[in-house]
Parts: structure tokens; sequence; C-alpha cells
């Protein structure tokens, strides 16, 4: 008797038992996935009925208090009444209340509405939790199957036909999964950086402008100080998150190196001797001008920035897309493995059933092939 026939023997009862197991829960998986999804959209239902809950309901108040006011308005009752027009007040007094009562309508649908959405998600929340249950139950049997096909299947294996190569075919499959999800995981990286050097850019902006604002204030200003200092804090800063982008992008390149430069970007050094201390109109201006030239530079980086940002992006779609064809042809080589071992105790089992019938119990497992071999295992097995 070979050896993996011996051991699919033994581990047949546990085979049959996590089969079944699988066949029962297989439901869930999907199941779980799509209630998860309808769980997701009645949340949404949800909060926008309770929103507009709370407008129908103010609008219930301001209807009420309008019509109460219109109904107990004596002066405005003798007023129609003198001037001969009380069938006019009545019918005002009608429209107020007949407007009220359209929007206690309107808010006792909302109301009905949204109990019915709030069934239906306590329903689903409870599908949910029986579903996990089964998914779990599920899940568990895989990896509990998978360990135990492992332990009888992995290696070389010849005397199961086909199982060697669908082996092969899995190993190879699983590689190319984990070498797309580490490109995956690069590109994410490699975007996540980039989104913090743009946001830095959009700071070393913010402060340009700042001192640009504070430079023409200076000019024309009267000769102010504050605005010079305000003027050279604010380059100071959109110095220090230039360098950050800069930094970032260093960062980013090495991460992925298909993405380029963009470009060059210089703030205005803060010069204290004609900045500070000979603080005059001209300086001001000669800032000014250098300013602009700055913010004409961080704005062509940050278009840059954003091309690379959509770059990585697209890269990240395509390499979600290879993700997920390498995960299914994962799942489906790993389908086609699990069918081959699972045929091989099918074949074992039905062998052995039509051998017991001339062995006794304990001389079926004796060292060697039962006699209805005569002397060797099945050819699938040899």
């Amino acid at each position: 008797m070979s050896t993996t026939y011996a051991h699919i023997l033994a581990a047949a009862a546990d085979n049959a038992r996590l089969l079944k197991t699988l066949s029962e829960t297989e439901y869930a998986i999907s199941a779980l996935q799509q209630n998860n999804s309808h769980i997701t959209s009645l949340k949404k239902e949800a909060v926008q009925g309770e929103w507009l809950l709370k407008k129908r309901s103010q609008t219930v108040a301001k209807e009420h208090r309008e019509y109460l006011e219109y109904q107990n308005s004596h002066l405005k009752r003798l007023a129609y009444k003198l001037g001969g027009k009380k069938e006019k007040f009545e019918a005002e007094a009608s429209k107020e209340e007949r407007e009220w009562r359209e929007a206690v309508q309107k808010e006792l649908n909302v109301k009905n509405s949204l109990e019915r959405i709030r069934r239906n998600l306590a329903d689903a929340m409870q599908t949910n939790t029986d579903l996990q249950a089964a998914a779990f139950r599920h899940n568990s049997a895989q990896v509990e199957l998978d360990a135990l096909y492992r332990s009888i299947f992995d290696g070389p294996t010849p005397d199961i036909p086909g199982e060697d190569e669908k082996e092969a075919e899995v190993i190879a499959a699983e590689g190319s999964f984990n070498a797309i999800q580490f490109r995956l995981t690069t590109e994410n990286k490699a975007h996540t950086i980039l989104l913090d050097a743009h946001n830095f850019l959009i700071r070393a902006q913010a402060k340009l402008e700042d001192a640009l604002t504070a430079a023409m204030a200076a000019a024309w200003g009267g000769n102010n100080r504050n605005h010079t200092r305000r003027k050279s804090n604010a380059l100071r800063k959109a110095h220090l998150h230039v360098s950050e982008v800069e930094t970032l992008m260093k960062q980013a390149r090495r991460v992925q190196p298909l993405v380029e430069p963009i470009g060059k970007m210089e703030i205005p050094e803060v010069r204290f001797m004609t900045d500070v201390v000979f603080n005059n109109v001209f300086s001001n201006l000669n800032a000014k001008e250098r300013i602009r030239e700055a913010q004409r530079m961080l704005g062509l980086a940050r278009n840059n920035l954003k091309g690379e940002l959509d770059a990585a992006k697209d890269r990240i779609a395509m390499t979600q897309g290879e993700l997920n064809d390498a995960t299914m042809l994962w799942d489906g080589k790993r389908k086609e493995l699990q069918q081959i071992r699972a045929a091989a105790f099918d074949r074992v089992a039905s062998d052995g059933n039509e051998s017991s019938a001339n062995l006794g119990g304990d001389e079926y497992m004796k060292e060697g092939a039962p006699p209805s071999y005569d002397g060797k295992p099945p050819d699938y097995l040899e």
C-alpha cells in the first residue's frame, strides 16, 4: 500500500466532513457581500430619511404656527368683516389649514418610510449575523481542508495523475498574485507621498499669497515694518513647505521611479539689510516681483504634480485590475487542484468499499495491498 493511499484512507472521514461543510455554507460568502452592500444602502437611506423628517417637522411647525396666527387674529378677522370680505377671510383661513394638514401628511409619509427603512435595516443586520457565522464556518473549513490536503499531497505525488501539474500551476499563480500585490502596495505608497507633497505645495502657495499681500501693503502703506515682518515670516514658511515638497518628491521617485520631477521651485530669500533694516518702497516693489515669479514657478510645479497624481491613479487602477485577474486565476487553480485531490479521496473510497467485502476488519489495514488488488495498489496509485 502506498503512503499516499494510506493517508487518504486515514483522512477520509475528515475530508467528507469538511467538504460537506463547504457545500452547505458556500452560499454565505457571496450572500454576505450582497447583504453588506444592502446594509450600506439602507444606512444611507436612513440618514437621508432622518434629514428629510427634520425638514418636514420644521415645515409642520411653521405651517401650524401660521395657521394659528391667522385663526387667532381678531384684528385681521374684524378688518375683513368691516371691509365686507368675510368670505375671503374664511378662504384664507381654509388655505392656511389645508397647507398645515398637507405638511402633516408629508411628515407622516416620511415617518412611515423611515420606519420601514429601519425595520429593513434591523432585519438585514440580523441576517448579517447569521451569514457571518456561516461564512466563518465556511472559511474555517476551507483552511482546515487546505491543511489536510497539504499534509497528504504537498510535494511529488506521482500516484495521483495530474496532481503535481496542478500544484505547480497553483504555486505559479500564487507567485504572480504576490508580485502584483507588491506592485499595488508600491503604487499606493507612491500616491500617498505625492498627495502629501501636493498638500505642502498648496500651503506654500498660500504663504506666497500672504507674502505678496504684505509686500504690497509695505510698499504703499507708509513704510510699516509690521507688513515687512509679515512678508518675511510668510516667505520663510513658504520656503519650509517647498523644502518638504522637494523631500517628498525624492521619496516618491525612490518608491516609484516612473514619477517625474515637477520642476524648479524657488522662494525669494529674506534679505535682512534691504528688506528689514532699509525697508523702503523700492525694496518691497522688488520683493513683489520676486514673489510673483515664485508664484508662477509653484503654479507650474503644482500642475505637473497634478499630472503625476493622475498618472499614479492610472497605475493603481491598472494594477488593481491585474490583481483582480490574478486573484481569479489563483482561485480557479486552487479549485482545480482541490477537485483533483477530492477525486482521489473518492476513488480510494470507492475501491476500498469494493474490496472490503472480501476482507476482515483488521486484515484490511495490514501492510501490503488488499487482496482485491492482486498484491498491488490501483493503477492511479502506482
